[in-house]
């Protein structure tokens, strides 16, 4: 259930910086600024579910994602 909802929320994720028009470097950079530690190559193996992340890094990313979307 849990391999299912972070599945989820990657393809969400992915599918929002799409639509927001947002690059993985992006991303990456904001949630970086923000105190994640996971490197742009991890981020980007994540967001096509090739890498599971933990709930931590999950939600820092969401979070960046939303800030980017908001600014």
């Amino acid at each position: 259930m849990l391999d299912a909802l972070a599945a989820q929320q990657a393809r969400l994720l992915q599918l929002t910086i799409a639509q927001a028009d947002i690059s993985v470097f992006q991303l990456w950079w904001h949630y970086f600024s923000l105190g994640g530690d996971v490197g742009q190559l991890e981020i980007e193996a994540y967001l096509h579910q090739a890498l599971h992340l933990p709930r931590l890094d999950r939600q820092l990313l969401d979070h960046a994602a939303s800030e980017l979307i908001n600014d």
